[in-house]
């Protein structure tokens, strides 16, 4: 754990602007139609590597990933437990690029 006597860490908690390519890929992925594993992990991997570039850029102490490899909160729980049901409404966000 990152640690300081001399300031207060920064951070950010939960999701950060996705480019509009990772969208759809997660949107394909909820909606039960596979992308391409490579080419999914492949946009993730940019998307972290941009968002942590960011994050390091506006002087974030204690980076993270920005959730980029999740939809959103609520279809990361639906899919981690179980007893959820419900309506998705999907909307685009804005992106960073």
């Amino acid at each position: 754990m990152k640690r300081s006597t001399s300031k207060i860490l920064t951070t950010h908690t939960g999701s950060l602007p996705r480019s509009l390519e990772l969208q759809d890929l997660l949107r394909e992925r909820e909606e039960g139609r596979s992308p391409d594993a490579a080419a999914f992990d492949e946009q993730v991997r940019q998307a972290v590597a941009f968002v942590v570039e960011k994050q390091t850029g506006a002087g974030v102490d204690v980076v993270n990933d920005g959730e980029q490899g999740k939809a959103q909160y609520a279809t990361y729980i639906k899919d981690r437990l179980a007893g959820f049901e419900g309506e998705r409404k999907v909307r685009r966000r804005p992106s960073l690029d």
